[in-house]
């Protein structure tokens, strides 16, 4: 019975899919590309504050990591602190004094799971792809937090004649692609690894048939003659 055509052509794409999986998990050296690319990023600007469409202010991710006093360039717009609202302290009334933003435990998270990622392949330690994996998890869903509580505490502030606004930048959605990119590369490799271990080796040289062969025959020359 000849085999099904169709079998083939639904054979052909799990196994081009294999293919280019094992071509990624083999790129070891973007991993720590990766992520020393995410720590650059963050001495850049993360994200704009706008009122009414007019920027008030900007964050690096640094700025976000250590803290800093701001400017605001609000021109009196706001009635109350935007960075009293994001750091969850009391109103106060805005001015154009240097206003302090508290450091985030979303940034902080995300900036040491980058530094993590890349010790542990500068390093070369015995479990690089599963700590390249939790760094580039914890980075990547730090960084979506961060934006998150960010916007929630932007948007209490808001209200009225005064449209508070926030874009994120491009250092911002390149870190999370950077992120997404370490970990993703390092999680194909802890895969490979661990198929590795579990699959038999092969071409292993069979030596046991010579030897069958050799008792046979000296069984067979030491048959008494009749």
């Amino acid at each position: 019975m000849e085999p099904n055509p169709t079998d083939k052509i639904q054979a052909t794409p799990s196994g081009n899919s294999t293919e280019v999986l094992d071509t990624l998990a083999k790129n070891r050296s973007v991993i720590p590309i990766a992520f020393a690319l995410v720590i650059v990023l963050f001495f850049f600007g993360f994200c704009d504050f706008k009122c009414n469409s007019m920027k008030v202010a900007s964050l690096t991710g640094i700025n976000l990591v250590t803290g800093t006093h701001v400017k605001m360039n609000a021109g009196g717009m706001l009635n109350d602190n935007l960075f009293d609202s994001m750091n969850g302290n009391s109103m106060n009334k805005a001015d154009d004094k240097n206003q302090k933003v508290e450091p985030n435990i979303w940034a902080i998270l995300a900036f040491l799971a980058a530094i993590g990622g890349l010790i542990a392949f500068y390093k070369k330690i015995k479990m690089e792809s599963l700590a390249g994996t939790a760094a580039g998890a914890i980075g990547f869903i730090s960084l979506l937090l961060l934006r998150i509580a960010i916007k929630n505490k932007i948007g209490e502030q808001g209200g009225g004649m005064v449209q508070v606004e926030i874009d994120f930048l491009f250092a911002y959605w390149v870190s999370m692609l950077a992120f997404l990119t370490g970990g993703g590369i390092s999680y194909l490799r802890m895969k490979k690894e661990k198929n590795e271990q579990l699959s038999p080796p092969q071409d292993t040289p069979h030596h046991t048939t010579p030897i069958h062969v050799n008792i046979i025959t000296q069984d067979n020359n030491t048959k008494p003659e009749k």
